[in-house]
């Protein structure tokens, strides 16, 4: 396990620097919430940036919706999400993108409230990158629409009101090492969404589904461990053409329900939790039938 996180921060790291070297005018502007830097809030220094510039976010609390509409790279200086908080500071998306190339790394990111409201909402944009964040207490954790060809990358996303992930109309993007986990709705939910690939994800504990598609086909779902799912661990409505495989799914109600659909499923591992051939779940009912029927047998054999 410690090995797989080096490699991520490796990787996230690479990405980092491959984007600092690769724009030889980008700026670095600094964010500080109570001490002296180049701004006192994230939005202030996006609305100040040039495209390509580097956003460094100190430590602190950030208390504000932020509203991204130029290619940045906005990261925090610690990469540690629990000491750089933005928490939203009203009825709105926390970190709203519309903007293609944008990349956020290591914030914790909450307090969105209102429909459809999410921790960062990707609108209608490609080549965005979401790595090493938290993203909790928010409407949905993640929100795509009309979004493809983005990486999201190691975050948490835990404790949502609707959805950890909400994929709409949203194409080839690619999910994996993430953790999502204790959302109210389902772990990841995709609409009218084609071509995703989901790896090495864990999806635990949501109170509807692992992973949720509905008309949505062609995706790739591979290495995954869906585990204590309320319903399925994976759940697909007309839905076609997907490939899932290698997939650990335990303790879900049921691993995998497929409706109306056609797809290549091969070598998961499944354990669910009903368990098969037992007609009463509850115990007081089982045992006053079985009371009766004994009843019943001594009346028989006087």
């Amino acid at each position: 396990m410690a090995g797989r996180y080096k490699i991520i921060r490796f990787v996230i790291i690479f990405i980092f620097l491959t984007m600092i070297t690769g724009a030889a005018s980008a700026a670095t502007i600094t964010v500080d919430d109570d001490r002296e830097a180049n701004y006192a809030n994230i939005q202030d220094a996006i609305d100040n940036a040039n495209s390509g510039d580097i956003i460094l976010v100190n430590p602190g609390t950030y208390r504000e919706n932020v509203n991204v509409n130029k290619p940045l790279t906005i990261i925090s200086r610690s990469e540690n999400p629990n000491d750089t908080v933005v928490q939203a500071g009203k009825n709105s998306h926390v970190f709203h993108i519309t903007s293609d190339n944008v990349t956020v790394i290591g914030f914790k990111i909450t307090g969105t409230h209102g429909p459809t409201k999410a921790g960062i909402y990707l609108d209608g944009v490609e080549k965005c990158t979401i790595a090493n964040n938290i993203l909790s207490k928010n409407e949905d954790g993640i929100g795509l629409v009309s979004s493809s060809n983005n990486t999201l990358i190691n975050n948490n996303i835990n404790s949502n009101s609707f959805e950890g992930i909400d994929l709409e109309r949203s194409s080839n993007n690619e999910l994996s090492n993430n953790t999502i986990s204790s959302n109210i709705w389902n772990g990841i939910f995709l609409e009218a969404s084609n071509n995703n690939r989901f790896s090495n994800n864990i999806i635990n504990s949501n109170h509807l589904n692992g992973i949720s598609f509905i008309n949505s086909n062609n995706s790739k779902i591979n290495n995954n461990t869906i585990n204590s799912n309320g319903q399925n661990g994976i759940f697909l409505d007309i839905s076609n053409n997907n490939t899932l495989n290698d997939n650990f799914l335990l303790n879900n109600s049921k691993g995998i329900r497929a409706d109306y659909t056609e797809n290549h499923i091969y070598d998961n591992h499944i354990n669910d939790r009903e368990v098969p051939g037992i007609p009463f779940v509850n115990t007081l009912i089982t045992t006053i039938i079985l009371g009766i029927c004994c009843m019943f047998i001594r009346k028989k054999q006087k």
